[in-house]
């Protein structure tokens, strides 16, 4: 691997935001640039071939305008998962993450996160939504994902909030993951590869704003989705443990 001067990169879920990116890009630069140290926002700006989408073209405008940005904007072949694993693979930092840019995560939750990865031996920082102001069918879905997760999966208990990100981790540990989902699936993936690896895991506790005018990209089945991926992914993740052991 090529050394690197960057010290930290994290890439911003961009799907169909549009002009709603903007300020949370903003935000954020302005946050990172507190640090003393190298950085980059990477703007995952994917796109479906036809769609009516400025995203691409929005995320560009804010790349030309703003110093450590750099934009990724290809064809989709996948859902969120596909743009979450090609925004990691495009960050070249000593440390990487991951947050959505849809603005219910604050932006200070990035830094509180890294400030705790870089002070503490932790392999893994992440958030956990303590209060959400987003709808019940969003409240609901995430209890119980999360209920089916930790029934599923030895060692997840303590973990309370499987999807929430910020997520910032290591290069180290990320180069040991193996991620291929596709779908909303990717996160649990990520944590239960970070389950298997007895990788060191922190979480901090977020404020979960709304979402405002624009609908949820998940959808009702997406509960039967996850447990599909979680009744296959069990069996893998037994076997891997007991070879492990």
């Amino acid at each position: 691997m090529v050394e690197t001067s960057i010290e930290f990169s994290i890439a911003i879920l961009c799907y169909r935001a549009e002009e709603e990116i903007v300020p949370f890009v903003e935000n954020l630069h302005k946050i990172m640039s507190l640090f003393q140290f190298e950085w980059e926002l990477i703007l995952v700006a994917n796109f479906w071939q036809g769609s009516i989408d400025r995203t691409p073209e929005i995320c560009q405008q804010l790349a030309e305008r703003l110093p450590n940005v750099r934009v990724l904007a290809e064809p989709k072949q996948g859902a969120m998962g596909w743009d979450m694993r090609r925004g990691l693979e495009a960050c070249r930092g000593k440390y990487v993450g991951v947050i959505d840019g849809d603005g219910q995560f604050p932006v200070e939750a990035v830094f509180s996160c890294f400030a705790k990865i870089k002070s503490d031996n932790f392999d893994l920082v992440k958030t956990y939504r303590v209060e959400r102001h987003d709808s019940s069918y969003r409240r609901l879905i995430s209890t119980v994902y999360n209920w089916l997760f930790h029934r599923f999966f030895r060692g997840s208990a303590r973990l309370r909030d499987v999807n929430s990100k910020p997520k910032i981790m290591t290069r180290e540990a990320y180069k040991k993951m193996v991620l291929r989902s596709d779908d909303w699936f990717i996160d649990a993936e990520l944590i239960l590869n970070c389950i298997n690896l007895n990788l060191r895991i922190y979480e901090i506790p977020v404020e979960f704003h709304s979402l405002g005018a624009r609908k949820s990209f998940v959808r009702p089945g997406a509960v039967l989705e996850f447990l599909k991926h979680m009744i296959e992914c069990r069996f893998h993740f037994d076997s891997s443990v007991v070879k492990r052991n």
